[in-house]
């Protein structure tokens, strides 16, 4: 072997070698995560955990935009939009009801929450001045907002 061979089997033995040693630095200077048995289950939140919790949010949430209602002022951020206005020249006064509460579906943009009723009646004064009150019911109430997941944590905003 001459010289010159000997000179370049060596570098590239030491190139490999200097490679190895940062291969096997970087990989130690990484976390390991825990293995899957030791990880607690209940620390995982499934779809339907998901689902139902936020379900229960926006149950609560509806709920507390019907007892907040107060007068003809209806509660920001509840996605709540009443059909009135050619009818009624004033609104004194707003009551709501909710026959049955939308069911939430989580989507990739946000939730949407259908098929729920809402049953609204106005009183105030109408076009032609005399007293009136109309009730407006809602088949298809539907309720659409943003959706913030971290871990088992669900924060929605409805729209």
């Amino acid at each position: 072997m001459t010289r010159r061979a000997a000179w370049s089997l060596g570098a590239v033995a030491l190139a490999l070698l200097l490679a190895g040693i940062a291969v096997w630095w970087w990989q130690s200077s990484l976390e390991d995560p825990a293995p899957l048995a030791s990880r607690s289950p209940t620390s995982v939140a499934t779809d339907a955990d998901v689902q139902q919790l936020a379900q229960q949010q926006l149950d609560d949430h509806l709920g507390s935009c019907i007892a907040d209602a107060v007068g003809a002022v209806l509660p920001e951020g509840c996605g709540l939009r009443v059909p009135w206005g050619t009818e009624f020249a004033a609104v004194d006064r707003v009551r709501m009801r909710i026959d049955r509460l939308p069911t939430l579906e989580l989507t990739e943009e946000g939730f949407v929450a259908e098929d729920g009723v809402l049953v609204v009646t106005v009183t105030g004064t109408g076009q032609n001045g005399s007293a009136r009150t109309e009730t407006y019911r809602s088949d298809s109430w539907t309720v659409r907002g943003d959706v913030t997941r971290d871990g088992t944590n669900v924060a929605l905003d409805v729209w």
